[in-house]
């Protein structure tokens, strides 16, 4: 069984789907802002799979280098949204 760009895109767009629903259907924030890392997986899974399928010629590492990107990014705006979180529960 081989892997298609179709296939990916598919499973990319699930991935924010959830999290877009898991985001909005939390009503604590601290539920909320864990759900936001799900989505980032969504668009770096595309960002890869674009890397993966992408015609002869050019940079082939920029779809990677930008979902390890991605991924930091959402573990800073987790730990972001958790210390305001957390700020606001002690008040």
């Amino acid at each position: 069984m081989t892997v298609t760009a179709v296939a990916v895109f598919f499973v990319a767009g699930a991935l924010i789907a959830v999290g877009a629903f898991a985001a909005a259907w939390r009503r604590d924030a601290t539920g909320a802002v864990a759900a936001i890392p799900v989505m980032f997986a969504g668009a770096g899974l595309a960002f890869a799979g674009i890397q993966r399928f992408a015609a002869a010629g050019g940079a082939h590492d920029v779809g990677q280098e930008l979902a390890v990107l991605i991924a930091l990014a959402a573990a800073a705006l987790v730990a972001l949204g958790l210390g305001i979180a957390g700020r606001e529960g002690a008040r």
